[in-house]
């Protein structure tokens, strides 16, 4: 049950991150053609620091979402959680499949 809960949360924190990608791409788009418009910057810098959490804590929880991030040591294993392509099976990784 405690796996179900966890795909769940899962889910709903990439959904989260998607939502709030999509808004800031859309700002970055209507930024391009009204580069002026106050109130739209005032929301992308928002909706960027928004995106930034909501990345920071899915990292923590589940591993990173992008290739950017090595965490703090001193060799390369940003790959070491689970990645979005591993053979899930019953919500656990198969690590070594």
């Amino acid at each position: 049950m405690q796996n179900v809960n966890n795909d769940k949360m899962r889910t709903a924190a990439l959904e989260e991150i998607t939502k709030v990608s999509f808004v800031v791409d859309e700002l970055r788009l209507y930024l391009d053609t009204h580069p002026g418009c106050t109130e739209a910057l005032v929301m992308i810098k928002e909706y960027m620091y928004r995106r930034k959490v909501l990345m920071e804590d899915f990292t923590e929880k589940y591993g990173s979402l992008e290739g950017y991030c090595i965490g703090d040591c001193d060799g390369w294993v940003w790959n070491d959680p689970p990645m979005p392509w591993d053979n899930y099976e019953g919500g656990r990784c198969h690590v070594g499949v």
